[in-house]
């Protein structure tokens, strides 16, 4: 067997899932992948992670010869918003003597690499199902929307997250291939294909207009337009732990997916079975920013609205 198409070792068959899985996934790349090391590494520290939001405090004065007056003294309070991993994304499939022995020439492309892009497609979706979600703005005092000079609206959106208190790094754009269009024959952008970059094809990375990091996806309506910060939404994608008793399981991190691949025999039933599966979890973060009054002499920690989707085909923007 040493020439068979299938023999190869677990590391080799979860390396060719993590190559497979880079190849078309950009919606998870524009969100905030920091907290998957704090899930479920180094231990076992849970599958939840409180993400804290800093505390509001305000810088005061006294005279430079003050010596009698009390300094004041302000209390740091913090609060938490939870991410958990809430889901066993997985894709499995039995495998019979025939499938193996007579039908299977090419056990990566035939068997391997359906099972890890359904679950990407899943850790996608995840995303694309948050960004769908957000609620539609509409702005009587916006320009509306112009076919032929599509940036106006951009501008528009831009102006209200940054009015938000959104910072101005980390700015996405996920657009419908209506929209794109729109960009593309205005000379808006510059198409990524045109480019040569691999990495930004891969990405979907199409350029930046106004600021925006700007993707075309077909998984939002062709006349969306979806403008929010980086980390706005989190992503968290974490392998599970490769069981003790498995004979053939491996897990990598690579290209920002973290896969576990496990292959087994149950001679009961005379059928091989093929595994690919990861833990998956998703959530909208609040974004707040720190408002000071200097002369009421107080700081509080506000909302700052950072997802922001309009769709130009029914809605005045």
């Amino acid at each position: 067997m040493a020439n068979s198409p299938h023999t190869f070792t677990a590391a080799q068959a979860a390396q060719v899932a993590v190559a497979l899985a880079s190849e078309d996934a950009f919606l998870s790349a524009l969100v905030n992948r920091n907290f998957e090391n704090d899930l479920l590494g180094g231990g076992g520290k849970g599958r939840t992670v409180n993400v804290k939001i800093p505390a509001a405090l305000i810088a005061r004065e006294r005279g430079i010869d003050e010596i009698d007056a009390a300094i004041v003294m302000d209390t740091i309070t913090e609060s938490t918003v939870p991410v958990t991993l809430g889901t066993h994304a997985y894709s499995a499939v039995p495998l019979s003597e025939g499938d193996i022995t007579l039908n299977i020439t090419d056990f990566s492309k035939q068997v391997l690499g359906p099972q890890v892009a359904a679950v990407v497609d899943f850790c996608e979706e995840e995303v694309a199902s948050m960004i769908r979600a957000i609620a539609e703005w509409n702005d009587p005092t916006a320009p509306d929307y112009d076919p032929a000079n599509p940036v106006k609206t951009l501008t528009a959106l831009r102006k209200r997250l940054r009015e938000n208190g959104v910072p101005q790094t980390g700015l996405n754009l996920v657009v419908g291939t209506r929209v794109y269009a729109d960009l593309l024959e205005a000379n808006a952008i510059t198409d990524a294909s045109a480019s040569g970059s691999t990495a930004a094809l891969r990405d979907g990375n199409v350029g930046r207009v106004r600021g925006f990091n700007v993707v075309e996806s077909t998984r939002v309506d062709e006349d969306d337009i979806v403008a929010f910060h980086r980390d706005a939404i989190t992503l968290a994608v974490r392998a599970p732990l490769t069981p003790a008793g498995a004979s053939f399981g491996q897990t990598v991190s690579e290209k920002g997916f973290s896969l576990r691949y496990l292959r087994d025999y149950d001679v009961t039933k005379t059928v091989d079975r093929s595994m690919v599966s990861t833990f998956v979890g998703a959530a909208a973060l609040p974004m707040k920013r720190i408002t000071r009054d200097y002369t009421a002499g107080t700081a509080s920690v506000v909302d700052a609205p950072a997802m922001l989707r309009v769709n130009v085909g029914t809605a005045e923007v």
